[in-house]
């Protein structure tokens, strides 16, 4: 999955560990750096710590996910023996399964956290994935874990996934052509509108 032109993110990453209390995992810092926040293959679509700037509406992003994440999982049962507690969770991405794809913020190493998968349509809706975001995304690609572990199977055993940053995905749409099918939109919007 290579990055188009102009991907990437410059976060402030003290600024984000002040905010969010802690540091970030290195894949992650590394995934912000060279993708920055937008979506794979018009299935997933991976936040930045800090508020973004590419999103009108202010009920957006990590936090607002991150809120989600942990009402969402008190209304689920949780994986057995897992330290899976809402104030444990840093929401990373959503799909448009919907799912919530989060880290399990109990061990004080970032580059230690799990993801959790919150699904809407999945067997279980909560699942702990002993990998980091990094290696849950090559996973994901090369179809390496037992099941799908999301509600849809859009990038299950995608070879060749496609990222846009939200800024590259907004000018394809505003100049009247869809990014992910290259046609003329339809009614769909893009991010942030």
């Amino acid at each position: 999955m290579p990055p188009h032109a102009n991907a990437g993110e410059s976060v402030d990453w003290a600024a984000a560990g002040r905010i969010w209390g802690t540091t970030f995992p290195r894949d992650y810092v590394t995934f912000m750096a060279e993708y920055g926040e937008g979506t794979i293959s018009d299935f997933l679509y991976v936040l930045q710590p800090l508020p973004s700037p590419y999103w009108t509406d202010p009920d957006t992003g990590m936090r607002a996910e991150t809120a989600n994440a942990g009402e969402l999982l008190m209304g689920v049962p949780r994986p057995p023996g897992s330290a899976l507690t809402p104030d444990r969770l840093i929401a990373w991405g959503v799909t448009s399964g919907p799912d919530l794809l989060c880290w399990l913020t109990s061990d004080p190493d970032p580059d230690r956290w799990p993801v959790v998968v919150l699904g809407r349509d999945t067997p279980e809706p909560a699942t702990v994935h002993d990998c980091g975001m990094a290696e849950f995304l090559r996973r994901l690609f090369l179809a390496g874990f037992g099941k799908c572990p999301l509600s849809g199977t859009r990038l299950w055993g995608e070879h060749a996934p496609k990222f846009l940053h939200c800024r590259e995905e907004r000018r394809i749409w505003d100049a009247g052509i869809d990014p992910w099918t290259t046609t003329a939109p339809s009614a769909a919007r893009p991010p942030g509108t």
